[in-house]
């Protein structure tokens, strides 16, 4: 028979020690009480949780505005009647002498206008210079800008006064062997410059259209990662590319070198390669094209590799620097008269045209001839 303890539910003092903690029997008032205080506490979490509900989440919060990038020919003062295309023409054998290129490069930008460089910088400007360093490759193989075109253009930025010059460039391969192996780092800090390699940290998105690209109309690039870093601080940019073959789009020449401002997955780009390049004649409104066309690289481009892919000026047998305004029109000239390629075979030019050759802020016609019928195209040789 049960003892009376068991009866009543209680466990005998054995049991308890064994359990090591006193049994309890519930009362009815006991469950009520601990039922309230379940409700309350849930009631006040569903009450803190409406109060801290944010009914419209993460659509509520305003985007940043998109960076576009800035006009940066917007505060030239450039004459109508001015010349908007300039090629100088130097000797072969001095294509490597500071003083010969520098002269090359003064008559070019005096083409322009009688003021030079001073038409194009002034006192106390940031200038970014964008020079083709996409290769680690050696000056000789015509594959990267001549650096004694780029040491020359900065004297000039620094003589009208600049306050700063910066040396940009995101390169293909390895970029700091490619400013060194190029020259390029050591020429532009021989005159102060100073060198900005490229990082994925130098990037912030830039709006270089609304909404997205429509592939029909060959558009590539609607908000992409853009070497930012360098633009933010500059007042004007100066394009200094190598004028040189590539094997995808047939010439390489000012519209291309603005490949090396793409941070990101860009190599996806050449599936569309000339899109991408007319885009990036669309995003960018450069300050000046300063074109290097002293070793052009005749076949074997974009990277080349031999001495023999490279002639010197081109079919011109003269080493030549170009001066433009007209980046489209440039890039039009020196794929005829330095590459002597067909334009029509270079489709980024007509597909460029299409997408800002209408815009009123730009100097800007389909083809350099038609500067020539109106008498803008200068040439000079440059003797000594």
């Amino acid at each position: 028979m049960a003892s009376s303890k068991q009866a009543t539910g209680e466990r005998p003092a054995g049991d308890q020690a064994a359990a090591g903690t006193p049994h309890r029997t519930w009362t009815r008032r006991d469950l009520l009480v601990r039922g309230g205080q379940t409700v309350a506490v849930a009631g006040a979490a569903v009450a803190a949780g409406w109060y801290l509900h944010d009914p419209v989440g993460d659509a509520g919060l305003q985007p940043p505005e998109p960076i576009r990038l800035k006009d940066y020919f917007a505060a030239v003062d450039f004459p109508a009647a001015a010349p908007r295309i300039s090629a100088a023409y130097g000797k072969p054998e001095l294509i490597d002498d500071l003083e010969h290129v520098r002269r090359m490069t003064v008559a070019a930008l005096g083409g322009l206008d009688g003021q030079g460089i001073a038409r194009f910088v002034s006192r106390g400007d940031v200038v970014m210079v964008k020079p083709n360093v996409g290769f680690d490759r050696g000056p000789q193989l015509g594959a990267t800008t001549n650096p004694q075109v780029v040491r020359a253009v900065i004297q000039l930025c620094r003589e009208a006064g600049a306050s700063k010059v910066i040396v940009a460039d995101n390169p293909i391969e390895n970029p700091p062997a490619c400013f060194a192996k190029s020259g390029i780092k050591e020429a532009a800090e021989a005159e102060g410059a100073t060198v900005v390699i490229h990082a994925s940290t130098h990037d912030r998105p830039v709006e270089v259209r609304p909404g997205s690209p429509d592939p029909a109309r060959g558009e590539a690039l609607s908000t992409w990662p853009i070497f930012w870093m360098p633009l933010r601080e500059a007042d004007k940019v100066i394009g200094i590319p190598a004028v040189k073959d590539h094997n995808l789009c047939h010439a390489s020449a000012g519209l291309k070198n603005w490949y090396g401002l793409l941070g990101g997955r860009r190599n996806q780009f050449h599936q569309a390669i000339h899109h991408i390049i007319s885009d990036l004649g669309y995003m960018m409104k450069p300050t000046l094209m300063v074109m290097d066309g002293t070793r052009v690289m005749m076949k074997n481009g974009p990277t080349g590799g031999r001495l023999d892919d490279i002639r010197v000026g081109g079919v011109t047998g003269r080493p030549a620097v170009v001066a433009s305004v007209d980046q489209l029109a440039c890039d039009s000239w020196c794929v005829q008269n330095l590459l002597g390629r067909d334009l029509a075979a270079v489709s980024y030019l007509d597909l460029a045209f299409q997408k800002f050759g209408h815009d009123p802020t730009r100097l800007v016609v389909h083809h350099w001839q038609e500067y020539r019928q109106q008498g803008k195209v200068v040439e000079e040789t440059i003797e000594g």
